[in-house]
């Protein structure tokens, strides 16, 4: 029998484990609150002191922290397969030609297995209140809300807050990453603030910021959202034991942000883009957020304060879910009306989406004034074109973590220079082979499975179960067409939310004595780990710092790219930008010497390849026009390397003309 919330031993739980559970959750939350300020802790600057402090935390709950549960079925299977793919994205550092990438790659596969492990612990530590599980990823999406609204309100910065077509992209930095930050911060946010529970005060805030996060995500439009939300929204619903609770208070969160829509809509329909003409409709619309953010708190703060003198019968709730459900009816035979009546029915409308998605290129829709539609058009199909042919070179081994933007540069046929397929699991099939894709599948099954198996648990649990699968459905939607696994950000909370809810049915009801030996060799692996990843967060410091003073102080900026290559074996940045720096200087034997130390370490990226022969233009043409040859042969479509092939050809030919006996003299 599988012990229910209100057994004996959640009752330990609450006595015992509250107090680190709570303290905990404080701290997971502001590192997701700084992850997602901070460019979703894409950069190694943000991500690798924040996984510093995930893998302490950690090591703290085994230390100090009671554990009353016992790691099985779907959940053991789901954290064991994280902790595989850690190992063979490391493993991939034997065969990928980009080391420094499977690195990386690595320690964030390892930081969302620690994440999962978290949101187990946390939210069996925290008994009765297990809810209260969702609220670094709900707090921590409002809170960057909160940010992002002031300073759209009051900043000037145009150009960091909107992508070149005028569409949001602070502050993750992108404009899908954006959106789905905030979008998947809403289903912890609608479940805390529908939750009676939960302090009236926070229930409000919540659904003012709701309302802000649904403004922001309009903001920055991006049409892979839409089917994410459909898909989160539909799980959601369908897990959720209180359907028309939910669904009323998603309306509530929703209701204000109509009269804000044309305002919003305004910032892409400006054609200012990210220049200065932009900045007036974006303060509108920033102004905007936050009177409606105010009203959607005064909304929630009324509702429940008067939620308890409403009551509706159950007849009355089965009639609106009926209606509900006819309404979903009608858009279902609607759309089947739509794609019955369109030209060449719903094969010819198949064909033209599938023309749209392999023709490559971005359609143009300013002069339909949203980006939202129908069109599929973008470069995604060549992208998986490639990762599906890396996956037939090598099943097994796939080109190794990173290994797609090198096979990509070569064998593309669109202008775009990606680092990743834009998808998670063309890009597991890709980089890491079949092994990679089927231990990600074990995740999300295992995942999937084990929150379900909590569902059953009482009101709370399939609350939090609700929360936890309709935001791992809009990720995985959304990742599926992104390049969001390798946001922890924005992954990393999706993952410590699933682990919560698979954990009210880990529950052991006789906790047995705590065992110190096991508890100390998790401590000491974890800060084996915490220490690996120190010089990589320092290499990422000195060489950010190097870029930063090049201009000033130059001879500062060299000992910290030199610092920087000495802490990281892998990476070939810190070298390429000694090696720009030191062209700058007119120092070309330095300037040499710190290309070959970044073609040794990544020897096929083309780059390497081309700043060696500008470098060498001006002193061994033969050796300058062989360095180029090869980044043409890595990188067939690159402009730069075009235009400097066609420069070292003059130079040839004046060279040629210049040489004894080349005149025709009598």
């Amino acid at each position: 029998m599988i012990p229910g919330p209100a057994s004996p031993g959640w009752v330990r739980g609450d006595a015992a484990g509250f107090v680190p559970g709570a303290v905990a959750l404080l701290a997971v939350t502001g590192i997701w609150a700084w992850w997602g300020w901070r460019q979703g802790a894409f950069f190694g600057e943000v991500l690798y002191p924040g996984s510093i402090a995930l893998l302490g935390l950690l090591a703290a709950l085994l230390l100090v922290a009671p554990w009353q549960g016992r790691l099985r079925g779907a959940a053991a299977v789901s954290f064991l397969a994280l902790l595989g793919l850690a190992a063979w994205t490391g493993a991939s550092v034997a065969w990928t030609p980009t080391q420094d990438v499977a690195v990386e790659d690595a320690a964030r596969a390892l930081i969302y297995a620690v994440s999962f492990a978290l949101g187990i612990w946390t939210c069996q530590l925290l008994g009765r209140r297990m809810l209260l599980s969702a609220a670094p990823m709900a707090v921590a999406g409002a809170i960057v809300a909160i940010g992002t609204v002031a300073t759209l309100w009051t900043g000037s910065n145009v150009v960091e807050y909107l992508e070149q077509d005028g569409t949001l992209r602070f502050p993750l930095g992108y404009r899908n990453a954006a959106v789905a930050f905030f979008l998947i911060a809403v289903f912890p946010m609608l479940v805390l603030a529908s939750n009676r529970d939960t302090d009236w005060r926070l229930r409000a805030l919540l659904l003012g910021s709701t309302t802000m996060a649904i403004e922001l995500a309009v903001l920055a439009q991006s049409r892979g959202s839409v089917l994410a939300l459909v898909a989160g929204l539909a799980v959601f619903l369908a897990v959720s034991k209180e359907r028309l609770r939910a669904l009323m208070w998603l309306a509530l969160a929703a209701l204000p942000v109509l009269p804000a829509l044309p305002l919003l809509l305004d910032v892409f329909q400006s054609g200012g883009e990210n220049t200065a003409a932009s900045l007036g409709p974006l303060q509108d619309a920033g102004a905007a957020m936050a009177l409606s953010g105010l009203a959607g708190a005064l909304i929630g703060g009324l509702r429940t304060r008067t939620e308890d003198r409403i009551w509706v019968s159950a007849r009355a709730k089965r009639a609106v879910g009926g209606g509900l459900l006819a309404l979903c009816g009608l858009a279902v035979a609607a759309v089947a009306f739509a794609l019955a009546t369109t030209e060449g029915g719903p094969a010819g409308f198949a064909d033209r989406s599938i023309d749209e998605f392999t023709s490559g290129g971005t359609p143009e829709v300013r002069d339909q004034g949203t980006r939202y539609g129908f069109n599929l058009g973008s470069n995604r199909g060549d992208f998986w074109r490639v990762s599906l042919d890396d996956a037939a070179d090598d099943p097994l081994l796939g080109t190794g973590a990173g290994g797609f933007q090198i096979t990509y540069l070569r064998e593309r046929q669109s202008d775009l220079t990606p680092d990743d397929p834009h998808s998670v699991e063309m890009q597991m099939l890709g980089e890491l082979g079949l092994p990679g894709l089927l231990l990600l599948a074990a995740f999300l099954g295992g995942a999937t499975a084990g929150a379900m198996r909590s569902r059953r648990l009482g009101p709370s649990a399939a609350a939090l179960s609700a929360a936890a699968l309709g935001a791992g459905a809009y990720w995985l939607a959304q990742a599926s067409i992104d390049w969001i696994w390798i946001y922890p950000g924005i992954t990393a909370p999706v993952v410590m939310l699933v682990g919560a809810a698979c954990a009210p049915a880990l529950l052991r009801p006789d906790p047995r004595p705590r065992r110190r030996a096991p508890r100390l060799l998790g401590v000491a692996l974890l800060a084996a780990a915490a220490l690996a990843l120190v010089p990589l967060f320092m290499s990422e410091r000195f060489a950010n710092d190097g870029s930063r003073t090049r201009a000033s102080d130059p001879d500062h900026a060299f000992s910290q790219f030199d610092r920087a290559q000495s802490l990281n074996p892998w990476a070939d940045r810190p070298a390429l930008e000694e090696a720009v720096l030191a062209e700058e200087q007119g120092d070309l034997e330095r300037a040499l010497a710190a290309i070959r130390e970044a073609q040794r370490r990544k020897p096929d990226f083309w780059g390497s390849h081309y700043l060696a022969a500008r470098i060498l233009a001006s002193t061994d043409l033969v050796a300058a026009r062989y360095e180029l040859e090869r980044a043409r042969e890595l990188n067939p479509m690159s402009p730069e390397v075009r235009d400097l092939r066609a420069e070292l050809s003059e130079a040839a030919g004046r060279q040629a003309n210049r040489e004894p006996g080349s005149g025709t003299g009598g």
